[in-house]
């Protein structure tokens, strides 16, 4: 499928986080429906498209899910009919952050703290935007998180936000994890006894169960998959030029995985607008 510019670009970001795409997303459909020469179908069929494209994003199936389900309506409602829709999903979910922030806040206490977060999360991003309003007295000890290293466009709006950061590859997590006091992660997916994660995430968790680092999943229940148990997830391979660049040994090559599963059992807690507690 041929699809917009827009959507195009959405659908090859490999740097943004879920939720950001989902954000970035929402705001594209708008204007496409503002499109008088876009007919119902084609939008979704579009829909249709991006949500098996990402399906790993369990957020933006949610979205794609939702919309589909909820607004199978007359034609004689398009757009409004969806416009509505994406108006009021956003309005719902916009409240979230200040839920996680308030239910991470009975968990942990960052002032004066060092915490160590990875890869880039729109999640992570506004929970400590809306932290950074009331303190922003917190060392972050931030990955660069391979192999596209969008560690470094969280580290720069956390460092926008006021917070130290200290950027690091993702080779010195178990040493930098001696002097971190917690490690907040978020979550593509939430399945029965697991998290799907960036891919890197389970070594921190191991790393900090050795020094005694209480892990915590900071995640928004529509990330949910209840139809996925733990053990059963497998990432496709990427890219593996994204690993070799410019290396071309006949006996060389790469394997390069985005996503990993870590079991519940690792963490602390795992966090929700909802609750705090095991999602297992």
């Amino acid at each position: 499928m041929v699809l917009p510019k827009t959507l195009q670009h959405i659908l090859d970001d490999k740097v943004s986080g879920s939720v950001t795409l989902l954000k970035r997303l929402m705001i594209a459909l708008e204007n496409e429906l503002l499109n008088p020469e876009l007919d119902p179908a084609t939008f979704i069929s579009y829909i249709e498209y991006l949500r098996n494209k990402m399906e790993m994003f369990t957020v933006v199936r949610h979205f794609c899910d939702e919309l589909i389900l909820s607004h199978n309506v007359s034609v004689r409602n398009y757009p409004a009919n969806y416009l509505n829709f994406i108006g009021e999903y956003k309005d719902f979910w916009e409240h979230v952050p200040q839920l996680l922030l308030n239910n991470l806040l009975k968990e942990v206490r960052p002032e004066n703290r060092t915490v160590m977060l990875h890869s880039n999360s729109g999640t992570i991003r506004e929970v400590f935007r809306l932290l950074s309003e009331q303190t922003s007295n917190v060392r972050i000890i931030q990955t660069l998180s391979a192999p596209m290293e969008e560690g470094r466009v969280q580290a720069g709006d956390l460092a926008d936000m006021g917070f130290r950061v200290v950027l690091i590859p993702d080779a010195m997590v178990a040493e930098m994890m001696k002097e971190t006091d917690y490690l907040i992660l978020s979550a593509d997916q939430v399945r029965k006894g697991s998290i799907i994660n960036k891919t890197g995430s389970l070594q921190m968790v191991l790393s900090a169960q050795q020094f005694d680092v209480p892990a915590f999943v900071i995640t928004e229940s529509r990330k949910r998959d209840e139809t996925a148990h733990e053990g059963s997830f497998r990432d496709k391979k990427h890219n593996p030029a994204e690993v070799l660049e410019n290396e071309n040994h006949p006996n060389i090559s790469a394997e390069n995985y985005y996503f990993e599963e870590i079991p519940n059992y690792l963490f602390t807690k795992i966090i929700t607008e909802k609750k705090t507690g095991d999602l297992s």
